[in-house]
């Protein structure tokens, strides 16, 4: 279609017509403004048309909002019941068991689980997709929305990482790294390691996509 709008302009302009006219001819067979415009201007203007970037469209930012939600529900949920079940494997010495505190623990792993089975299974359903989007429409990787909160994900994974490796450092300077910490460190640098990974691809690869 746009073959055929690019064809007709080029022959009307070879003819003499001037662009108004061309414009209300082409709109008065049911052609819409937006890809008029596009049409003449891809004809007369060697400088692509600049894209103005906005927040998005309601639907847009709703999506995203509920993904990156899902996404921190999933990522806390995770860490916790690692965390949970390192505390089981090694104990600290120095805390006393009680039925009340493996019972409070206990509740935590249920609820974590629960978070988990419900916000990663909708994560990955609106991240699908969003991403299914913006192979349609590259434009839809340029919103305000999905860029903040890419970049804030961003910027929590690598201040986590970074405090995380200072406290192993200052741990061990100190001497007092147990296998419990160290287990829960590498907790901590996976997850949150391998979550900025993949962000970062993918605001790489859909950068060059929109170039």
């Amino acid at each position: 279609m746009a073959d055929v709008l690019s064809t007709f302009v080029d022959h009307a302009r070879q003819k003499g017509m001037d662009p108004s006219t061309i414009f209300l001819l082409l709109r008065s067979s049911g052609w819409k403004d937006k890809e008029i415009a596009e049409s003449i201007a891809a004809r007369e203007l060697s400088m692509r048309i600049p894209e103005r970037v906005g927040l998005g469209s309601a639907r847009d930012v709703f999506l995203h909002l509920v993904a990156f939600t899902a996404l921190y529900a999933s990522v806390i949920s995770l860490i916790y019941l690692l965390f949970s079940y390192i505390e089981f494997a090694y104990p600290d010495p120095a805390t006393r068991d009680s039925a009340y505190g493996v019972e409070w623990a206990l509740s935590g792993i249920r609820a974590s689980l629960a978070t988990l089975i419900v916000s990663y299974p909708l994560f990955l359903l609106v991240w699908w997709y969003l991403l299914r989007e913006v192979g349609r429409s590259p434009e839809v990787a340029k919103g305000v929305a999905r860029r903040w909160l890419s970049f804030l994900s961003l910027f929590v994974g690598a201040m986590t990482i970074m405090a995380d490796v200072i406290t192993v450092i200052y741990y061990l300077v100190e001497g007092e790294l147990t296998d419990r910490f160290l287990f829960k460190f590498a907790v901590l640098l996976a997850i949150t390691g391998a979550l900025s990974i993949y962000l970062a691809l993918t605001l790489r690869s859909e950068a060059e996509t929109t170039k």
